[in-house]
């Protein structure tokens, strides 16, 4: 058993690090879902990179070493837009459902 744990951690660490998949598009995703935040657009695209992320950030929890930290920033970077997108979308959802119920 030992061996055998000893076998995959070399195996782990010999191969060059290479970037998250999706890393570039769950931040462009994130980003973009900002501006577009007042609408449906914003809200889509919001899920998309928080979808994408959630499984990026499981790939690089499991095999840290295998991936790049930029790459991991930019994921981190792409769900704290679309959180933040989320929120805005929310906040402007309220005052809408505010505004219509006072007139």
């Amino acid at each position: 058993m030992m061996i055998h744990e000893t076998l995959d951690s070399v195996a782990r660490t010999t191969g060059s690090a290479r970037n998250l998949e999706g890393a570039g598009g769950i931040l462009v995703l994130g980003i973009l879902s900002i501006p577009l935040s007042g609408g449906f657009v914003g809200l889509i695209l919001a899920y998309m990179a928080l979808s994408r992320s959630k499984s990026a950030l499981n790939l690089y929890k499991d095999y840290p070493d295998q991936y790049t930290d930029s790459s991991y920033r930019k994921v981190k970077a792409g769900r704290t837009c679309a959180i933040v997108s989320l929120a805005l979308w929310g906040l402007a959802f309220l005052i809408v459902l505010i505004a219509t119920g006072m007139s």
